[in-house]
């Protein structure tokens, strides 16, 4: 079975942003200390994460009020 390009691609950032969660918990346990970019990242990740549910979400709604809703 092939997996597109795509997927992979999306995978491979959660599972950036999975890692960069951890190290920056890690840090406020006092753990390990910050590393560049770990928070940054951590706080790009959520917001994409974020405006790509509310997308979905708003697609999802606007196909279920003109009654279009397939799923």
């Amino acid at each position: 079975m092939s997996v597109s390009p795509r997927y992979r691609v999306a995978l491979g950032c959660y599972a950036l942003w999975l890692v960069a969660t951890v190290l920056l918990a890690a840090h406020e346990l006092g753990l390990i200390p910050l590393l560049p970019g770990v928070e940054p990242g951590v706080v790009t990740g959520a917001t994409v994460f974020f405006a790509l549910g509310v997308v979905r979400r708003s697609r999802r709604g606007w196909r279920f009020l003109v009654g279009d809703d397939a799923a």
